[in-house]
């Protein structure tokens, strides 16, 4: 990836005058932002998040993992479902494989989009979902045409997220919800492991949000936020395994090998370590 340097500006206050921090990323000095102040092309971001991403770079194996997604999903749905109206229309951004949308189409009428091709393929084909492959900020949507939109783990890896916030308010129906899921940087997990925290590695997370930064980037682009808390996650033994001891080595670790072998990859697990916030924010 050619990364280039980008104007370097607060999407949560505006500030200007930034910290440098360790890994290449600054802080604003007024709000406190944390972000990776690197322009990020949709060339990059295609050579970011191909097939690889899915199968060795990111995950093990995103699909292999579908029951434990599904369930993380249905999780979501339950926590959505008191802010979204039975039969209203919901749009995912970063809709990857399309496990979500397959989810909730029982409950909304669904669509969405994702830059990756062979995941939108999967949701469109195998799935029979209303996905494209595509920039949220290219789409063709009428203004008041959605009543929901969901961005679970996504905002953090938008080149700028402050243009599909705006961009959400005017597509938005009065009143309209915005849902999504990051880490929270202010966490005390965060804060204790520092430059070493598990969600900080760009260039694939670019923004580095803390509850207080989110709710003046979400107020500022015109949404009010309704409820935030902190939420859990399900993974896979495997997964765990696989991101702590083998994740971009040449080869499998011996511990990985072993839970193959011996069919504990296949566990679930879930925890909530009070760094995952989860957002619902109304239109104002």
């Amino acid at each position: 990836m050619q990364a280039v340097q980008s104007e370097v500006r607060c999407i949560a206050c505006g500030g200007e005058r930034m910290r440098t921090l360790d890994r290449d990323l600054v802080s604003c000095v007024s709000c406190g932002l944390v972000f990776f102040p690197w322009k990020v092309t949709r060339e990059d971001a295609a050579e970011l998040y191909d097939d690889t991403y899915f199968q060795g770079a990111e995950y093990l194996d995103y699909l292999s993992d579908r029951p434990v997604h599904e369930a993380n999903f249905r999780r979501r749905i339950r926590q959505l479902k008191p802010w979204v109206p039975r039969g209203g229309r919901l749009f995912e951004v970063g809709c990857s494989f399309g496990l979500f949308l397959n989810l909730a189409r029982e409950y909304w009428t669904v669509s969405g989009c994702d830059i990756a091709a062979g995941p939108c393929q999967y949701a469109r084909d195998d799935l029979g979902l209303d996905v494209c492959c595509a920039d949220f900020l290219d789409l063709p949507l009428e203004k008041g045409d959605i009543d929901a939109i969901c961005l679970w783990d996504t905002i953090e890896h938008l080149g700028t997220p402050d243009l599909y916030l705006e961009r959400m308010a005017e597509r938005l129906l009065p009143g309209g919800i915005v849902a999504l899921t990051t880490g929270d940087i202010g966490s005390v997990l965060a804060r204790w492991r520092g430059p070493r925290w598990r969600q900080i590695h760009p260039p694939t997370h670019l923004w580095y949000f803390s509850v207080d930064t989110m709710r003046r980037t979400l107020r500022r682009y015109g949404f009010e936020v309704v409820r935030l808390r902190h939420v859990g996650i399900g993974r896979s033994v495997g997964q765990i395994v696989y991101s702590l001891t083998s994740l971009g080595r040449e080869a499998a670790s011996p511990i990985y090998k072993f839970c193959v072998r011996s069919g504990l990859a296949r566990l679930r697990l879930w925890m909530n370590i009070m760094d995952l916030m989860m957002v619902v924010a109304r239109r104002i």
